[in-house]
């Protein structure tokens, strides 16, 4: 029987189906695909440039570039060759970079080009360990004695020289792979501290390639466009190996900003993305329709509002709604299908069976949208100590507002405390050189996520909060932050809400605006000023802004109501390190750096309780 390796997946894949696409990726202005044959011809010369630079097993080589077909090729070459790989984030700041490089005991470095390379071998203290850096695009324009700078047609060269002299050591080193041997190091986000490296197995990946080609129904037809970080293990397990184990069709987008163009050009049959991918969709959709003749906003608005109540009806046929209502509704979904629902899809290439979310909470508003239009998302939870997914819905039980149920062979418990618990072949073995860390977190087996949660009466898990972020208000009263945050997703105005309020008597917020939403608001009520900045304090914004929150905290109970927030003149950023590169919120970073501002809203509290003692 075949080892079960990452390895041994993808050498399978090109022995089965040499001729057929691998990969599409865009060059000279068209999308061209790379048959398996030719993609195993890369990766076979790529593990040969690695043992030409004494590469032993286990060794570590570490990945830092953008989303391309290169970086799954040193990646597949790295494992090939029995060493680890150890994903970066190029958007990470030189320091950064520098601490995982050391920590993880790199030994060489795939970079994408120059501006990576000089950040580089320009940093303070390189690794000891470090000896060379292969540059993916271009010529070394910076040099540094002691590390060799290899280019990319370099190593491949040196790779088949390498080969044509030891026939057989790439073969050994690739029969000696175990599925218990570790094949990354992958780094958390950070964003609640000092990043640690988790360990993953050949197997734990395996065994999530295997439980979701069984849950998710893909096929070998499919056309995945990938555009999320490869440096995130969700992007990684499910746009690299997963589609290696099907031996489906993977489309490389451009960049995150061409990945509307490259849908219509790709015309995939599944994306992968973050919440925040899809409620910037669902955003952009929005102010779109609002530009529109009244005419047709009434029609697009009239074809949505009819496939919510059409879910609705569906949700509780079985609880005697009459035949004639559905016959009724049935007759003005095929019209809203013809008219709107079909022209809505065209816009994402036409061909969409379904979307997978994870990395994230999914807000139901959101995901009730592409539903409605004839496009599943999927949402599913988990970490990269589980090799990404633990739960997930699939296309024949998709229910919303949940993560899903378990992969087969893995098990949740919900703690005492509501912390989500779990035990399966998916967990991770630790994190590298962190034994301390380790062991706060595994205890018999079982992995302690962090999240709170619950499971319903058919086994769907419900993620309600990270269990370091629960609020608990000076009046002892638990705040779930992110429940409150994701109230306002879809809202036209606001990008980002955080909420704030620990040990205080009452919750406020840092409120963030979105800029094409606050444009159109400006437009409509003819304020003069057209800066950014200048627009999010305007009196007229401040006070829509309270509106949309007074709107919202009717849905809330008294102490979960927002009663003071202030406007920040600015987004939300990856340069200013507020957001992960899975845009998620980094709500440490952004407590502390706006520290002084938030309590300034407690400042007539703190004036109270001076007077009272």
């Amino acid at each position: 029987m075949t080892e079960e390796t990452l390895v041994n997946i993808f050498w399978e894949r090109v022995k089965q189906s040499p001729e057929r696409p691998a990969i599409l990726h865009k060059s000279a202005g068209q999308f061209r695909p790379v048959v398996w044959r030719e993609q195993g011809r890369v990766v076979e010369l790529l593990a040969g440039g690695l043992l030409s630079c004494a590469v032993a097993a286990g060794e570590k080589i570490a990945i830092i570039s953008t989303t391309r077909p290169q970086w799954i090729w040193a990646d597949l070459a790295t494992l090939s060759a029995a060493a680890v790989t150890v994903p970066v984030y190029p958007t990470l700041g030189s320091q950064e970079t520098e601490y995982l490089l050391r920590h993880s005991d790199s030994v060489g470095v795939f970079v994408e080009n120059n501006t990576i390379l000089e950040k580089l071998l320009c940093a303070t203290e390189l690794p000891p360990t470090l000896r060379f850096v292969v540059l993916m695009d271009g010529q070394p324009v910076v040099s540094q004695k002691r590390i060799k700078v290899i280019m990319w047609e370099e190593l491949l060269r040196s790779g088949n020289s390498y080969l044509g002299k030891h026939h057989n050591e790439l073969a050994s080193r690739i029969k000696s792979i175990k599925p218990e041997d570790l094949s990354t190091i992958v780094y958390t986000s950070g964003t609640t501290g000092v990043p640690k490296g988790a360990m993953l197995l050949h197997s734990n990946i395996y065994h999530v390639c295997q439980a979701m080609s069984l849950l998710v129904g893909v096929r070998a037809d499919d056309i995945c466009l990938s555009f999320l970080p490869l440096s995130h293990v969700f992007e990684r397990v499910g746009g690299e190996f997963l589609a290696i184990y099907e031996g489906l069709v993977t489309a490389y987008a451009e960049s995150m900003e061409t990945v509307a163009a490259n849908m219509l050009e790709v015309r995939p049959t599944i994306i992968v993305g973050v919440p925040r991918f899809f409620e910037k969709v669902y955003h952009r959709v929005n102010c779109e329709i609002r530009k529109l003749p009244k005419t047709q906003q009434y029609l697009i608005r009239w074809a949505l509002a009819l496939g919510k109540r059409a879910g609705r009806y569906k949700e509780r046929a079985h609880k005697g709604v009459s035949e004639i209502a559905q016959h009724i509704y049935r007759a003005e979904l095929r019209v809203a299908e013809r008219l709107v629902y079909s022209r809505m899809r065209s816009r994402f290439g036409g061909r969409l069976r379904f979307m997978v979310s994870g990395a994230a909470p999914l807000p139901r508003e959101v995901q009730s949208f592409f539903e409605t239009i004839g496009i599943p998302v999927l949402e599913g939870y988990g970490l990269t100590e589980t090799a990404a997914p633990v739960t997930c819905n699939t296309p024949g039980a998709n229910r919303q507002g949940t993560v899903g149920r378990p992969l087969p062979g893995v098990e949740i418990r919900i703690a005492d405390d509501g912390e989500v618990l779990v035990r399966g072949p998916n967990v991770f073995c630790g994190y590298y050189k962190n034994p301390e860390a380790t062991a706060a977190v595994m205890s018999d087996g079982w992995f302690a996520t962090g999240d709170i949660g619950e499971l319903d009466a058919d086994g769907y898990l419900l993620i309600k909060d990270r269990k370091k972020d629960i609020i608990i208000t000076a009046g002892g009263k638990h705040i779930a932050p992110q429940y409150l945050e994701n109230l306002f997703v879809g809202d036209s105005l606001v990008s980002n809400i955080l909420i704030y309020g620990d040990r205080r008597k009452f919750v406020s917020a840092l409120v963030t605006l979105n800029q094409d939403g606050l444009s159109a608001f400006a437009q409509t009520n003819s304020l003069a000023t057209h800066q950014f900045d200048e627009l999010s304090q305007h009196p007229a914004v401040v006070a829509e802004v309270e509106t949309v929150i007074n709107r919202k905290n009717q849905q809330l109970s008294h102490h979960e109501q927002i009663k003071r927030f202030i406007i920040l003149d600015h987004e939300f950023s990856l340069d200013r390190n507020e957001l992960t590169p899975t845009l998620k919120v980094k709500r440490k970073v952004i407590t502390e750096k706006y520290h002084d501002l938030l309590d300034s809203l407690y400042e007539l509290e703190d004036v109270e309780l001076e007077r009272q003692e």
